[in-house]
């Protein structure tokens, strides 16, 4: 429960009408219970080349938009920072349905009477760079249109492997970001609540290579034969030498989630927005 006339909060929208208007309303119902009240959009934040200094004084976040929006939420909130998702997007794996109105949503939150789930934010390296993700790591071949030769190790307490393949990538996924990229690579839907982190290999050339779920703080390696791009959550991170290797050690942290719900329904969530249209 947040103490009403003491806090912070930030919210965070995506930047259409819609959007918009929820973002106001809820920033509406946060002052009117005492609140300091911060407003950016996506693409704000997005558009940083610094982290913001003040976010570790923020208690609460807003997210209001898709799920891209809600990772960059995610991203930049503190571990002790308490964050409501709203959709308003076209895909909302991360949100629940059928919510209150947002100002009636806000009010409920305050109460404190709502559950709390711990999504899990992995590190990738690459050098002396880093950065968080959410939902999944996609290595590819710089030249698109050529097969590489990928090497994928994995070690953890009583567990650890090699895979060798060749194909057109590899993603790493997160429970949470299996329902992405991830499955439309013909890997496995997880739920989030099961950490683990999942290895699929894109188009692979051997027959029968299937994905591989590793636990939750496996340290994971890839490596490519050829120059490779590397995206973490969508974005673009860096391009890996011939031979040289990205790196995810297993130091997870997390942030805190406000669920209105005590379970909700992930299969219906994942697959819905893929269904066809004609």
């Amino acid at each position: 429960m947040l103490c009403r006339g003491s806090n912070k909060a930030l919210v965070v929208y995506k930047p259409t009408a819609e959007c918009a208007e929820l973002a106001s309303a809820a920033g509406r119902s946060l002052k009117s219970n005492g609140i300091d009240v911060y407003m950016l959009t996506v693409d704000d934040i997005s558009a940083l080349k610094e982290p913001l200094t003040w976010v570790g004084e923020l208690d609460f976040f807003v997210s209001v938009g898709g799920d891209g929006t809600f990772m960059r939420v995610s991203k930049i909130a503190s571990p002790t920072s308490l964050i409501l998702p709203y959709p308003c997007g076209r895909r909302n794996v991360y949100y629940e349905r059928e919510l209150p109105p947002i100002d009636k949503a806000i009010e409920i939150a305050l109460s404190g009477d709502f559950f709390l789930e711990l999504l899990p934010i992995y590190s990738v390296y690459y050098e002396h760079a880093c950065l968080r993700f959410v939902n999944d790591v996609v290595v590819v071949s710089k030249d698109l249109g050529k097969v590489s030769r990928y090497t994928v190790t994995f070690s953890s307490i009583l567990t650890n492997g090699v895979m060798v393949f060749e194909g057109d990538g590899v993603i790493i996924s997160t429970s949470g970001g299996s329902g992405g990229h991830n499955l439309s690579a013909k890997g496995p839907v997880i739920a989030s609540t099961v950490e683990t982190l999942v290895i699929t290999p894109m188009n692979p050339l051997q027959v029968g290579l299937t994905s591989i779920v590793v636990p939750l703080l496996a340290e994971v390696s890839v490596s490519a034969k050829n120059k490779a791009l590397v995206y973490v959550d969508g974005d673009f991170f860096t391009e890996i030498g011939e031979g040289r290797k990205i790196s995810i050690p297993g130091d997870v942290s997390y942030v805190k989630i406000i669920r209105f719900k005590p379970s909700r329904n992930i299969i219906r969530a994942v697959l819905e927005p893929r269904r066809h249209v004609f």
